[in-house]
């Protein structure tokens, strides 16, 4: 019963911007910031210091950049695999030839 609800109102509050008005007067509205009932809110509030927002989120935040690996480059799946340069070299797993490279991870490749 919810799952219709929640259907019938996304239908009736999508239904302007997938079909525009034809005819005289003024157009459809076509984003969907035009169905918000009310303004967004602002950044600060009125009567707030410029920098308070900025000083609110640097005391939430911790310095320096997020804790973690940083992300590897992904592989590329090619039909035939060839050495991209003298340090690549070929690994056999579950099945499938990969080439890795010591120097450049751009260079690493899988079997299809």
């Amino acid at each position: 019963m919810a799952t219709a609800f929640i259907r019938n109102v996304m239908v009736s509050a999508l239904n302007p911007l997938r079909h525009p008005r034809a005819g005289p007067g003024p157009a459809a509205p076509r984003a969907l910031s035009a169905l918000l009932l009310r303004p967004l809110p602002a950044a600060a509030p009125a009567g707030a210091q410029p920098g308070a927002a900025a000083s609110l989120l640097s005391r939430r935040l911790p310095p320096g950049p997020p804790p973690g690996p940083l992300p590897a480059a992904g592989l590329k799946t090619k039909g035939v695999l060839r050495r991209r340069c003298r340090d690549c070299y070929l690994v056999k797993r579950r099945g499938r030839w990969f080439i890795y490279c010591r120097t450049n991870p751009k260079h690493k490749q899988r079997q299809m």
